[in-house]
C-alpha cells in the first residue's frame, strides 16, 4: 500500500469523519462561548469541557425533596461499596494470576476504545449505556454532595478523544478545597466519594434484573423465533436449496403426510427453538428422512405460506480440515479420546493432502466435496485417499439438519409490535446487556485505589479514619501561584496555616531570565485568613493597591508554615504501596491479555 493510499485509507475512515465533525462542533462551540468566562476548556485533541451553572439549581431541587432520605441512601452506598472494593481487588488479582498460570480468554481485559478495540457497528450499541452510566454517576456525586449542604461549583458536559472519539459524557464539580477541610465530617467525604459507584452498581442490578427478565417482558408482543440467513447447496452439505429461501422466518413446524395437523409453534423463550425440535426436545419427534411442513413468514414481502423440507443426517468425523486447492483438502486437526474424537486412532495424521473421497476426486468447481459426501444416508464409513494410500473414517450419526445457517428473529404479535420491527426488541436486549456490561465493568474499575478513581478517595478517608490525625509540629513549606487580576485569594496547599514567612512576586527580567527579580510584599498587603470557615488559616488575601500594575500570569511565591499531620506518612505509604500493587496487577492484566491473545480489532 503507497503512502497516499494509506493516509486516504486514514481520512475517509468512520472514526475520522466522525471525530473531525466532533471536533468542528466542538471549536463552534468554544467560539460561540469566547466570552463566558471558564465555560470551556479545550485541550485539543484530547479533552473539550463545557461548564455551565443551569444544572446546579435542578441539582439542589433533588437534593431537597427528601434530604433525610438521600444521606440514608448515600450512607448505604458507603458500606455496598466498601465491599465492592474488596471484591474489585480480589477480582482483579484473581484474574492476573489466572492469565499467569491458566489464561483462557474469559480472563483477558481489553478497554473498549472505539476504533481500536471495538468496530463501529458495535459501538452505537454503546452510546446510549455510556451516556446514561456517566450521566447518573455524575448526577450521584452533585445530589449526594448538595444533599450534605456542599457547593457544586458547575456542572457540564466533555468529550475525549485522540484522533478519533474515545467518550463523552457529563461531570458535576464541588468545591474539592471546601470538602476536603475540617468543616464538613468525614461521613460526607464518604457518601460523596462512594454515591458514583453505588449507582453505577444499581444501574448493574437493574440491568441484570431486565436481563434475566427480558422474555416475560417482551411476551405479550414478540415471539423469539428463527430466520434463515444461508441455504446450504449439496455441495455445502445442504439437503433443502430449492426448498427454502434467505429471509424465511420459520414460526411454526409439523410432520408432513402424518394426518397430524398440529403445528408445534417455535418460541426459544418457550423451550420450542429450532435447534430443540431437532435434538427431539419437544413434543414433535423426528428423523433421519423425515418430511416436514414448516410455516413460513416472509419479512419482504409480509406474506405467510408453507413449505416442505427434508432432514437429513448430521454426520461426526472427528475431525477439521481445509482446502489448499480445487482439488485438494488438507487435515488440520483430529480430536483425540477426550475430546469426543471418534478417529483418533485411525490411520489419519495431521498434514495428509486428501486427493479422492469414496474413490471420486475432489473437485470444489463441479461440487464433488468431502460435505456433499456427507450427504447421503445410512452413511456408517467413509474413504479418504491421498496419491498413494487409502484411510477408512468411522462415521457418527449425530442427529438430523435441515441444511441452513440461521440467526434469531422476533416475529410480532401483533400491529404494535409489528410497527417498531423485528429489530426493535434485539436492539434493546443489546443495549441492557452493554448496559449491564459497562456498569459492572466501571463499577469495578472505579472502585480500585487508584489516583482519580473513586475508590482512592474511600481507601483514603477509611485510612484517615483508622490512623487518625495527630498534629504536634509545625513545618515550613513554598507554595508558587499564578496571579490573577480578578482573584486577590491565593490557597495554600495546606490546611492548619500558623504564620505566613513571607510573600513574593517573582517577576522575569530580560537579562536574568534563570534568576527573577523578587518584590517582597510588606505584612500590610496581605492577610492569612480562614477563607474556607472551617476554623483554621488557609488563604492569603492580597491587599495591593488599585494601580498595582502587576501582569497577569505573574508568579507569586508563599513561605508559610504549618501544622503537620504525624501521622501523615504511615497513611500515605500504605496508600501508595495498595496503588502500586494495583497499577501492577491492572497493568500487568492489560499486557498479558495483548501478548496471549492479542488486539482483537482495529478500526472497522
Amino acid at each position: 500500500m503507497s503512502l497516499i493510499d494509506l493516509i486516504l485509507d486514514f481520512i475517509l475512515n468512520p472514526w475520522f469523519i466522525l471525530s473531525l465533525l466532533f471536533w468542528i462542533i466542538v471549536l463552534l462551540l468554544v467560539y460561540l462561548l469566547r466570552n463566558k468566562k471558564e465555560a470551556t476548556y479545550l485541550f485539543f485533541p484530547l479533552l473539550a469541557m463545557f461548564r455551565t451553572k443551569k444544572l446546579n439549581n435542578f441539582i439542589k431541587k433533588v437534593a431537597k425533596k427528601a434530604p433525610k432520605f438521600w444521606k440514608y441512601f448515600w450512607t448505604v452506598g458507603i458500606f455496598i461499596s466498601f465491599g465492592l472494593i474488596i471484591y474489585a481487588f480480589y477480582f482483579f488479582f484473581a484474574n492476573f494470576v489466572n492469565l499467569i498460570f491458566r489464561p483462557s480468554i474469559e480472563q483477558a481485559i481489553v478497554l473498549l476504545i472505539p476504533g481500536v478495540t471495538i468496530d463501529l457497528p458495535m459501538f452505537s450499541y454503546l452510546i446510549l449505556p455510556l451516556l446514561f452510566i456517566v450521566t447518573t454517576h455524575e448526577f450521584a456525586h452533585g445530589i449526594s454532595a448538595s444533599a450534605d449542604g456542599v457547593e457544586i461549583k458547575s456542572t457540564g458536559v466533555l468529550g475525549a478523544g485522540l484522533f478519533f472519539i474515545i467518550g463523552f459524557g457529563a461531570f458535576v464539580e464541588v468545591d474539592e478545597r471546601e470538602l476536603n477541610s475540617r468543616k464538613f465530617h468525614r461521613n460526607t467525604r464518604l457518601r460523596i466519594a462512594a454515591a458514583g459507584a453505588y449507582v453505577n452498581a444499581i444501574t448493574a442490578g437493574i440491568a441484570f434484573i431486565l436481563i434475566i427478565s427480558y422474555p416475560l417482558i417482551i411476551s405479550p408482543f414478540y415471539t423469539h423465533v428463527t430466520q434463515v440467513n444461508t441455504v446450504f447447496t449439496e455441495a455445502q452439505g445442504g439437503f433443502n436449496h430449492g426448498n427454502l429461501e434467505n429471509g424465511d422466518v420459520f414460526l411454526a413446524i409439523k410432520k408432513k403426510f402424518t394426518g397430524d395437523d398440529q403445528y408445534v409453534h417455535l418460541d426459544v423463550y418457550q423451550g420450542r427453538s429450532l435447534s430443540d425440535i431437532l435434538n427431539n426436545m419437544t413434543s414433535l419427534q423426528v428423523s433421519i428422512g423425515d418430511n416436514l411442513t414448516i410455516s413460513i413468514y416472509t419479512p419482504s414481502t409480509d406474506a405467510y405460506s408453507e413449505k416442505n423440507v427434508t432432514l437429513g443426517p448430521r454426520y461426526y468425523i472427528g475431525i477439521e480440515y481445509t482446502y489448499i486447492s480445487n482439488t485438494e483438502l488438507q487435515i488440520t486437526r483430529i480430536y483425540s479420546e477426550s475430546e469426543e474424537g471418534n478417529n483418533f486412532n485411525t490411520s489419519l495424521s495431521v498434514g495428509l493432502i486428501i486427493t479422492k473421497i469414496n474413490g471420486l476426486s475432489i473437485n470444489q468447481t463441479k461440487g464433488d466435496t468431502l460435505k456433499k459426501a456427507l450427504t447421503s444416508f445410512n452413511l456408517t464409513n467413509l474413504t479418504l485417499s491421498t496419491a498413494s494410500e487409502n484411510h477408512t473414517l468411522y462415521v457418527d450419526t449425530r442427529g438430523v439438519v435441515i441444511g441452513i445457517r440461521s440467526y434469531s428473529y422476533f416475529m410480532h404479535k401483533n400491529d404494535f409490535a409489528k410497527f417498531f420491527t423485528s429489530f426493535w426488541p434485539e436492539f434493546w436486549l443489546r443495549e441492557i446487556v452493554w448496559l449491564f456490561i459497562i456498569a459492572f465493568s466501571i463499577t469495578l474499575f472505579n472502585l480500585l485505589p487508584l489516583p482519580v478513581f473513586d475508590g482512592d478517595r474511600i481507601v483514603k478517608e477509611l485510612l484517615n479514619w483508622g490512623f487518625g490525625e495527630e498534629y504536634k509540629t509545625l513545618k515550613k513549606k513554598t507554595d508558587k501561584v499564578i496571579f490573577k487580576k480578578d482573584d486577590n485569594d491565593i490557597h495554600l496547599s495546606e490546611y492548619k496555616v500558623e504564620k505566613v514567612d513571607s510573600v513574593k512576586i517573582l517577576i522575569e527580567n530580560e537579562i536574568r531570565v534563570k534568576e527573577p527579580d523578587e518584590i517582597i510584599l510588606a505584612g500590610d498587603k496581605y492577610n492569612l485568613v480562614d477563607k474556607i470557615g472551617d476554623g483554621f488559616k488557609d488563604t492569603v488575601s492580597l491587599n495591593l493597591p488599585e494601580y498595582t500594575q502587576l501582569k497577569e500570569g505573574s508568579l507569586i511565591e508563599v513561605s508559610y508554615e504549618y501544622w503537620y499531620d504525624e501521622k501523615r506518612k504511615i497513611k500515605r505509604t500504605i496508600l501508595n504501596s495498595l496503588r502500586i500493587v494495583t497499577l501492577i496487577i491492572i497493568l500487568g492484566s492489560f499486557i498479558l491479555s495483548f501478548v496471549k491473545f492479542g488486539a482483537i480489532l482495529f478500526w472497522i
